[in-house]
């Protein structure tokens, strides 16, 4: 009898160590989108599967960076870590937990990412996460979008400053820039790869001339121009 229990329990030991004990579930998109003037934030689930408590080692891997950016950061269901921490060992409780990175672009626009990978025992999970950060001055109001379009410019006519909404239905190469009466070219607004979305662009003209002005935006085989006046 002592023999068949040694037996069974090296068995069911033998079964849990290789049976799963958490998961790991990314909650937010693949790639975020932020902007470059706050803190960008990535979520996921972790969820023990057991009724106690289990260490979880979480190491983040693939670190992609823009130039001035912070290292991406962690926060587990225990602390937040400053950046620069990519290994740690958190002890989990039972049932589902939050589980985040975060990024301060300080300003500068750009794309990047990591991948977090979580093990205990035989059970090793990981995820991908990435972070598009908008330049200054451009917000993502909107992800459900049916075609392009470019709307007018409000306040106009304004001073200083004004608004320039615009769709894209899928992602893409953006150019949005401002033209004085005579076609040259007095700003750049836009200039990079935009996700599928509406977005709100913060114009400010306090050093140009009072008078008309264009403003292009071209997508693909897409371009629509409209005009706005400066008045001082």
């Amino acid at each position: 009898m002592k023999k068949i229990f040694i037996v069974l329990f090296f068995l069911f030991s033998t079964y849990s160590s290789f049976s799963q004990t958490f998961s790991f579930v990314r909650t937010s998109p693949a790639i975020v989108e932020g902007r470059a003037d706050t803190t960008s934030d990535s979520w996921a689930h972790v969820n023990n599967l057991t009724s106690n408590p289990i260490p979880i080692a979480i190491t983040i891997s693939n670190m992609i960076v823009q130039p001035g950016w912070d290292t991406i950061a962690m926060c587990t269901w225990a602390v937040c870590y400053a950046p620069g921490v990519l290994y740690q060992v958190e002890n989990c409780p039972p049932g589902q937990h939050d589980f985040h990175l975060y990024l301060n672009p300080y300003g500068v626009p750009g794309n990047g990412g990591c991948r977090v990978t979580m093990s205990h025992q035989s059970t090793t999970v990981s995820q991908d996460f990435g972070f598009h950060i908008n330049p200054v001055g451009i917000h993502q109001i909107s992800t459900i979008v049916m075609e392009f379009s470019l709307s007018q410019n409000y306040p106009n006519p304004f001073n200083p400053a004004t608004k320039i909404n615009f769709s894209i239905p899928k992602s893409d190469y953006v150019s949005l820039r401002v033209y004085d009466i005579l076609g040259r070219e007095v700003n750049v607004l836009v200039n990079e790869n935009l996700a599928v979305g509406e977005y709100e662009v913060d114009f400010d003209a306090s050093k140009l001339s009072s008078g008309m002005y264009y403003y292009s935006l071209r997508s693909g085989d897409f371009v629509s121009v409209k005009k706005m006046v400066l008045v001082k």
